[in-house]
C-alpha cells in the first residue's frame, strides 16, 4: 500500500505519500514487490499525480524505470465524500470525481478502484444502499468501457456483503476484501472466501486483533494459513495488497511482511502488492 514505504505520518494511519512517491518506487523494488497501490484521498486530491496529465507520465516515468506496477487504486477519497446522506449536488461532484479517477486510472493501466463504502461511510439503510447503486450507474459503464473493475469494500457479514454486489448485477463491480478488518469483526475470512469468492477482485492483507487495531502479520487474530489455501483453491489471480501496520523500520517490516506472505500464498501472474 501506497505510504508504507516511507516514514509514518503522526496520527495517520493511511495517507497519501507527497514528499516520497517517487521513492516509494525505487523502495518498493529493493524490497522485492512488483506493485503499488495508489492512494487517492480527499485532502489536495486536485494536486494528486494521478488526477492530472502530466502526473500521470511523471508515474509512468517511475514505472518505466522501476518496474514496479501501478495496477489499483485505493480511492479513500470516498470516505469524506460518500454517495449518501449528502446533498444531490455533493452527490452529483463525488460521481464527477469517480468518473474522472476512472478515465485517469485507465491511463496508467489500473485494472481495480477500490471504493471504500464502511467506517463513516457505512451503508445504514436501504434507502442508503439504493443510492449507492444508483450513483454508480454511469461510473460502472464508463469502468466497463475502461477495462477496470471497481471494488467496494465494507466491513458487512459476508451475506449482506455479497447481496449488495448482486443487486447491482453489473460485471465492472466487484467486492475488495479486507482480511484485517473482517478478522477484528470476528468473521472467518476463510469461509468468507466461500461466499464472496465469485466477487473477489481485489484482496487487502493486514491483521487485527477482534476489536483492535492494526497488528504486524502474525500477531493478530487473521488465520492467514486457512484464507490464502481458500484463495489458492480458487484459483485466485488479483492484487494481494499488504495494508499492514508499520513503523519507524519500514523498508525493515514491509520485507518482513512480504516474506510472511510469500511463504503462504504464490499467485502465478503475480507476487504480492504494496498497498
Amino acid at each position: 500500500m501506497q505510504g508504507r514505504l516511507s516514514p509514518p505520518v503522526p496520527e495517520r494511519l493511511q495517507a497519501f505519500p507527497w514528499s516520497s512517491w517517487e521513492q516509494e518506487f525505487s523502495n518498493a523494488s529493493a524490497c522485492g514487490f512488483d506493485a503499488i497501490e495508489w492512494v487517492f484521498e480527499a485532502d489536495g486530491y486536485q494536486q494528486n499525480p494521478i488526477w492530472t496529465e502530466a502526473g500521470v507520465e511523471r508515474i509512468q516515468q517511475r514505472v518505466t524505470a522501476t518496474g514496479v506496477q501501478v495496477r489499483s487504486v485505493c480511492a479513500d477519497y470516498f470516505l469524506a465524500h460518500p454517495f449518501f446522506r449528502v446533498s444531490e449536488q455533493e452527490r452529483a461532484q463525488s460521481v464527477n470525481v469517480l468518473g474522472e479517477l476512472i478515465a485517469q486510472a485507465a491511463r496508467m493501466g489500473v485494472r481495480t478502484i477500490l471504493l471504500p463504502v464502511l467506517e463513516e461511510a457505512e451503508i445504514c439503510t436501504d434507502a442508503e444502499r439504493a443510492q449507492l447503486l444508483d450513483s454508480l450507474r454511469g461510473p460502472l459503464s464508463l469502468a466497463a468501457t475502461c477495462a477496470i473493475r471497481l471494488g467496494l469494500e465494507t466491513e458487512l457479514p459476508a451475506p449482506e456483503y455479497r447481496s449488495l454486489v448482486e443487486q447491482a448485477n453489473h460485471p465492472a463491480l466487484g467486492i475488495y476484501y479486507d482480511a484485517g478488518n473482517a478478522a477484528a469483526k470476528g468473521y472467518d475470512i476463510a469461509a468468507d472466501m466461500h461466499t464472496l469468492g465469485p466477487f473477489l477482485c481485489g484482496v487487502h492483507i493486514k491483521d487485527r486483533k477482534r476489536g483492535g487495531p492494526s497488528e504486524f502479520l502474525g500477531q493478530g487474530d487473521a488465520d492467514f494459513g486457512a484464507f490464502f489455501q481458500v484463495l489458492t483453491e480458487m484459483g485466485y489471480t488479483g492484487p494481494v495488497v499488504l495494508q499492514t501496520a508499520f513503523g519507524e523500520d519500514y523498508l525493515g517490516i514491509a520485507k518482513a511482511h512480504l516474506e510472511f506472505v510469500r511463504a503462504r500464498f504464490s499467485p502465478k501472474p503475480m507476487g504480492a502488492n504494496l498497498d
